[in-house]
């Protein structure tokens, strides 16, 4: 098992602050939150897209996922809006396309969600559609992509892991896998072994963040009994910690060293 660290929490300062960070640091990998002003796929400059796959390179840094903003922009493959829904493919296409040219081999998405008053169908739809499309370009690119649930306040369609499956066999493609946010399980009243059990060969990924996506050891999630159902269950993948409490976003040096703390002390890793 791996871990790494999504930057997220580095967003009010350049992207080379992280990647600085992480240059230092025993973690594994790149988790690249992209969003303005450091990495926008909706719009970025071609020579700043240059210059972040030099920095990488110059760190001998390892490319892992880049994670997109899903909930903050106009963003959503299960809308019956048609500029949107045609907006948000080519945002996610525009999406694999960086990942491939900066050698990320993945790509993270949340679900979308239809009018909480017009029901599933057609947003279920929609989205496997989308899904079909993105899923056969990514293949193309040789990217993979992780699709994770969300809170019933976020989305309609997939809050469970049975309802993640489900969703993942309709779209039936093999660079398709599932993720488990252990914040967003929780709220879901879910624990590791739901997410093994249902998914199986279909789980690639962990978001591994306490409560409130805070610091693991620091929300009152049993991280250490999630750590341990990993390890029993044999999951050799990667495990990723995404923070977004503004709590962090003064000086998120400390709060990665905190993280890397508790990987070290309480995890023993």
């Amino acid at each position: 098992m791996k871990f790494t660290l999504m930057s997220y929490h580095y967003l009010r300062y350049p992207i080379r602050k992280y990647l600085d960070k992480m240059e230092r640091s025993p973690l594994d990998g790149l988790d690249i939150y992209c969003t303005a002003p450091q990495l926008n796929p909706f719009d970025y400059q071609l020579g700043d897209l240059i210059q972040l796959n030099r920095d990488i390179k110059d760190r001998h840094l390892t490319p892992y996922v880049l994670t997109a903003e899903n909930c903050a922009y106009p963003v959503n493959l299960a809308t019956s809006n048609n500029v949107t829904w045609e907006s948000t493919i080519r945002y996610y296409q525009r999406l694999i396309d960086t990942a491939e040219f900066l050698d990320f081999p993945n790509i993270q998405m949340c679900p979308g969600s239809s009018y909480f008053d017009k029901g599933r169908e057609e947003g279920w739809k929609r989205q496997v559609d989308a899904f079909r499309l993105l899923t056969t370009y990514a293949k193309r690119k040789g990217i993979n992509i992780f699709l994770e649930t969300c809170k019933s306040t976020t989305t309609n369609l997939i809050v469970k892991s049975t309802e993640l499956k489900k969703f993942i066999d309709e779209v039936g493609a093999d660079n398709l896998k599932g993720l488990s946010d252990t914040d967003q399980m929780a709220l879901a009243g879910e624990d590791i072994n739901d997410y093994m059990d249902n998914l199986k060969e279909s789980y690639g990924f962990v978001h591994f963040s306490d409560a409130g996506h805070t610091i693991p050891g620091t929300g009152g999630l049993p991280m250490k009994e999630y750590y341990d159902t990993l390890v029993k269950r044999g999951y050799d993948g990667w495990c990723s910690c995404e923070m977004c409490s503004r709590e962090y976003y003064i000086d998120p040096d400390a709060a990665t060293d905190r993280y890397i703390d508790f990987i070290k002390n309480v995890l023993e890793v």
